[in-house]
């Protein structure tokens, strides 16, 4: 039994393009599997996802698919001489197009010069490079340089929010989750999400082809901290998407917008992933800095659902490495005096399901139960109990392989595929023998049981008993 509870999502690349690699990942910890629809070709991407499906069989793991839209990134064009350096001081001047020679830098946003400002920053590559605004006309903008740096190729751009028009929804994004859907990806993430409706036009999209598929909000940008808890309220996880969030706002305040985005996603019971630059030095290091490992087990004590690797995995000379540091890291966290149960502090339950949950998790403590065994169709039950932050192991059956693919992200959830049963007492007896032929239980050992009765009636998470492995 793996003794790490929050998940590790890694981004998959040119670094993991064969099945061994793969299963390397998965070895290693991986849970979920990220595809960034902001490189690559659709051919590429369901390559990658075949492959992941694969390798997870061959390792008897459900592994989720999450597919990360790219949404209105703005970037630079190419660059007629190689990685030109933009020196301190140097006049610029930014353009609409896909091509430009130094000091011309063309910018891939129709219309974006009119709204610039004179003062107004121009950030480039996470801010790697900064411009400051000095004119601006209809196409081109003049700026001098403030931070000096190396321009690379369609490398992303930070203009002020107020001029970005583009939807949190592109047409590009509406082409590729059409292409995900027909793939069956488990999650899909929208990126640089501005308001609520941004989700309820993702969800009207996949609802209107017959799919309902999680949706992740990365908040990212002024105006999702702004309309945070409307923005929680409607999805069905977030990202603490920290690159953009680091532009957008002044370095020291990202660590705050952090505590705060993972509290308001507790409170409203649903995962929240902590993403950006965990491990970076591992691009090519093997091993991290000790503020990088500081950062992710601080993640794990503010009570994160997953964290997640991007370049580290997908570009990264030591992929598994990477992923099995951040699976150390992660368990020395949770096993540390620094991590416990917060359902003390939790808000009021608001459903029946909620209290079932929240429930089997105070009785698994009290009677120093072995498990929680979690049945369930949709997801929702081992959810549920994963928010409760159960101090055992939780066990989701069902029937369903999505649903066991889905609850890959659920913290502490370690799901499987059951047979379909009519009654109650055969799921019981099912579970107990599945986890004793394991070794997961041992016999005589307690467990909590929770599930929906009548089964199969759609009447939701109802129910709790407590059993003896026989």
């Amino acid at each position: 039994m793996r003794d790490r509870r929050a998940k590790i999502i890694c981004t998959i690349g040119p670094a993991v393009d064969t099945s061994e690699a793969l299963e390397g990942l998965i070895a290693a910890g991986m849970d979920v599997a990220r595809l960034n629809f902001s490189h690559g070709e659709h051919p590429d991407h369901a390559h990658r996802l075949a492959m992941v499906r694969a390798a997870a069989v061959r390792q008897g793991r459900s592994v989720a698919i999450l597919q990360d839209l790219c949404g209105p990134k703005i970037r630079t064009g190419t660059f007629e001489q190689s990685k030109p350096m933009v020196a301190m001081g140097d006049r610029v001047e930014l353009i609409e197009g896909d091509h430009a020679a130094y000091p011309q830098i063309a910018i891939q946003e129709h219309g974006f010069a009119a709204a610039l400002r004179p003062d107004d920053r121009v950030l480039i590559d996470d801010g790697r490079i900064s411009l400051r605004v000095e004119s601006s006309t209809h196409g081109r903008a003049k700026c001098v340089a403030e931070i000096a740096g190396e321009l690379r190729d369609r490398v992303g751009v930070h203009l002020p929010a107020r001029t970005v028009q583009t939807p949190s929804f592109t047409d590009k994004d509406k082409v590729d989750l059409e292409f995900g859907l027909a793939q069956g990806v488990d999650y899909v993430a929208l990126s640089f999400v501005r308001a609520a409706n941004d989700l309820k036009e993702v969800r009207a999209f996949c609802e209107a082809r017959g799919k309902s598929v999680p949706i992740v909000s990365k908040i990212e940008t002024p105006q999702a901290i702004e309309d945070l808890e409307a923005i929680v309220a409607e999805s069905d996880g977030v990202m603490v998407a920290r690159g953009d969030l680091g532009v957008e706002f002044p370095p020291e305040q990202v660590p705050v917008l952090q505590k705060r985005i993972i509290e308001v996603a507790r409170r409203r019971r649903i995962p929240v992933i902590v993403a950006t630059e965990m491990l970076q030095s591992m691009v090519t290091a093997t091993r991290p800095t000790r503020a990088e490992a500081s950062d992710v087990a601080h993640a794990v004590f503010d009570g994160a659902d997953a964290v997640m690797l991007s370049a580290e995995s997908a570009t990264g000379k030591h992929p598994q490495l990477a992923v099995e540091m951040m699976s150390r890291i992660v368990a020395t966290a949770e096993h540390s005096t620094y991590v416990g149960s917060d359902r003390a502090q939790s808000a009021a339950r608001s459903s029946l399901a909620e209290s079932i949950a929240f429930n089997a998790a105070d009785i698994a403590e009290e009677v120093k139960a072995k498990a929680i065994v979690a049945f369930t169709a949709s997801g929702l039950t081992s959810r549920l109990v994963s928010q409760a932050r159960a101090l055992v192991p939780i066990f989701a059956f069902s029937s369903n392989e999505v649903t066991c693919r889905r609850a890959a992200l659920h913290w502490g959830v370690s799901a499987h595929q059951a047979p379909h049963v009519e009654r109650s007492e055969d799921m019981v007896k099912f579970a107990s023998a599945y986890l004793l032929e394991r070794g997961l239980v041992s016999r005589g050992d307690l467990f909590v049981a929770v599930f929906g009765a009548p089964v199969g009636s759609g009447s939701g998470t109802n129910s709790i008993t407590v059993r003896s492995v026989a």
